[in-house]
Order: C-alpha cells, then sequence, then structure tokens
C-alpha cells in the first residue's frame, strides 16, 4: 500500500445498474475518485481464497465508501461477506484476480482521477467454497491477533522495501517482524495470510503456522 501517497478519494455517486448473469450471481462495478491530499486506502474488500476452490471468497469488508455506497444504491444485489468472487476485471484465475483486487498503482506518486474495479459475485456458495469460508473466518482472527503480536516501533530502521508491495518500510506506523526476520507493512501482510490457506511468509515460504 502506499503509505506516503498523497491522496484522497471519494466513492462515485454515478448510478450503475447491476447486470444480473444468473439466479444468483451478478456484475458489481464500483468507482472511486483519487484526489489530493489524502491516502488511497483501496476498496476495503478482505478475500481468502486456495488453489482447490480458485474463486475468492469475502471474509471482511472494511471501511469503503465505494462498496458502502454500491450497498445503498443497490440493495437488491449488495456486496456482502460470504460472497464468491468469480472474476475481477476480466480476470478469472485466482492469482491475477488477488492482484487486480491488491494493485494499487493508482494510488501512488501524486495521480489523481477516477479508478474502477468490476467484479463477478456469487451469492450462492458450493458445499467446499461454504466449507473454506468457514475456515478463512477463523485465519482471519487468528491473523490478526498474531500480527497484532508481531507490530514493531515506527522508527524501526528497515533498508528494504516491504515485499508484499515494495514500498518503503522506514517511516511506516504500522510494520510487522514475523518469526523468520522479514519485515512487511501490517496491513499488507494481514491481507497476505488471510488470502492463503498456509501460514508462510511470502519472502522465504517458511511455514508459520497453518491451517486444515
Amino acid at each position: 500500500m502506499a503509505c506516503f501517497s498523497t491522496l484522497r478519494w471519494r466513492a462515485s455517486r454515478a448510478q450503475v445498474v447491476p447486470e444480473q448473469v444468473s439466479e444468483s450471481a451478478f456484475r458489481v462495478h464500483l468507482q472511486a475518485e483519487l484526489l489530493k491530499e489524502e491516502t488511497w486506502n483501496g476498496w476495503g474488500i478482505v478475500v481468502s481464497s486456495d488453489e482447490a476452490i480458485q474463486e475468492l471468497v469475502i471474509v471482511a469488508i472494511q471501511q469503503s465508501s465505494a462498496v458502502k455506497n454500491w450497498n445503498l444504491e443497490h440493495p437488491e444485489c449488495p456486496i456482502e461477506v460470504g460472497q464468491a468472487i468469480l472474476e475481477v476485471n476480466g480476470k478469472t484465475q485466482r492469482n491475477e484476480m488477488l492482484q487486480e483486487l491488491w494493485d494499487e498503482k493508482d494510488g501512488k506518486d501524486g495521480k489523481e482521477g477516477k479508478v474502477s474495479l468490476e467484479m463477478l459475485l456469487d451469492v450462492q456458495l458450493t458445499p467446499r467454497q461454504r466449507s473454506f469460508f468457514k475456515g478463512a473466518i477463523q485465519r482471519y482472527d487468528a491473523v490478526g491477533d498474531f500480527l497484532e503480536s508481531a507490530h514493531l516501533s515506527h522508527d524501526l530502521c528497515v533498508a528494504e522495501p516491504c515485499p508484499i508491495c515494495h514500498d518503503p518500510v522506514h517511516g511506516s506506523s504500522d510494520v510487522v517482524r514475523l518469526p523468520c526476520g522479514h519485515h512487511f507493512h501490517k496491513h499488507c501482510a494481514f491481507k497476505w495470510f488471510v488470502s492463503q490457506r498456509k501460514f508462510r511468509c511470502p519472502t522465504c515460504n517458511n511455514l508459520l503456522g497453518g491451517w486444515s
């Protein structure tokens, strides 16, 4: 995440009619406008997935004006925890969808303008997706507890950038150090671990713990 960006964003109020793809699936179009002065905080959609299911499952929705406005304007097709994401910006492969959700290039380097996100959601989980979702909710809580204990002071000098977002770590008020010794922005480590079944360091692949 761009910790030193000078952008703020506000959700676009333009009405977009959701496209009903099937009885349980529909398309969502989110828009946000980047403005100067504050940091771009992303879409606020926390997902988890696994190679066995490919789809992304929404496990939490953090503060997000874009999602809030969509839900207010489209109460018949809200974005909610427990839904499966089948497609993101035309991508259907698991890693590509994660990259689209995590891509924060539009919030860097003082850029401003509109950004958008299109998703295909399904409110009806398959039995395998439901089973995975239950475990993902447990991981969500466990990851939060673990990273809270791994939190470091913001004045710690770390020469290397965060391996997940590639932005500088030094000067951030939210840094964690894993037992293997690697450092990350806390929010980057959080979304990484929640999205994985195994609790592995994204740098050295060291298994720090895991859930079945």
